[in-house]
């Protein structure tokens, strides 16, 4: 991940002051091009750029499946992705949200993942500046993501669980940041039946959730989380 050190001043309350050098995340600006047409544009870290691009085609509700995706490419510089689908391309259609399959989550499972949170933000502690999402099996973590934003975190962790084939009625995901409804929506269009976030939910992702039969846990901590 592309960071940089940045002189600062770092200002106390009892009005001393001292210079220090952080490190910053550099943005990454990553145009996607479907079939030839420009689709959109996402702010990212430069790193898992091919699992964002398929997790963000899941989540967008572009595709489905797998074998939706004939091809994806990237340019030499990592500007820029071609995507090649197996078939039509039209950018104003998106597959419907569809009810979700009874999903297992047990106790421990929540727990184990709030603890293992902590260990696996690499960047996070570096830098203070990424979100995480995690894809975990029975609490056990799969794949972490960390990205300058939550929802492109979440991309990354559902394109790994798309490219690698993983059965989506037997992960889980634990982001970092809070869920408002478009959070939830992209998680109910991937198929993943059980969403943990170390903060919180809006009213209405409440009831999306309720809905379409989303798992929602959250402010998940290693000692408590709470559920609806």
């Amino acid at each position: 991940m592309n960071v940089v050190e940045q002189k600062i001043v770092r200002v106390y309350s009892d009005s001393k002051s001292e210079r220090k050098e952080i490190l910053l995340l550099k943005e990454h600006t990553l145009l996607i091009k479907v079939n030839g047409a420009a689709w959109t544009s996402l702010v990212c870290a430069d790193t898992n750029l091919m699992e964002l691009v398929a997790g963000h085609l899941l989540s967008s509700g572009l595709i489905e499946k797998k074998a939706d995706i004939a091809r994806i490419d990237l340019s030499a510089d990592k500007s820029e992705a071609y995507v090649s689908l197996s078939r039509a391309f039209d950018a104003a259609a998106s597959v419907p949200l569809k009810k979700i399959a009874a999903a297992p989550c047990e106790p421990e499972w929540i727990f184990k993942l709030a603890k293992a949170f902590s260990n696996e933000s690499a960047i996070h502690k570096r830098t203070a500046g990424t979100h995480s999402c995690i894809l975990a099996k029975k609490g056990e973590p799969l794949f972490v993501a960390e990205d300058i934003g939550r929802h492109t975190a979440l991309d990354k962790a559902l394109g790994w669980m798309l490219l690698n084939d993983v059965p989506r009625g037997e992960v889980m995901l634990y982001t970092s940041g809070r869920v408002p409804v478009d959070m939830a929506e992209k998680v109910i269009r991937a198929g993943v039946g059980v969403l943990v976030s170390k903060s919180v939910p809006t009213a209405e992702s409440v009831a999306l959730c309720k809905e379409w039969g989303l798992r929602l846990y959250f402010r998940a901590w290693p000692d408590s989380y709470d559920t609806i």
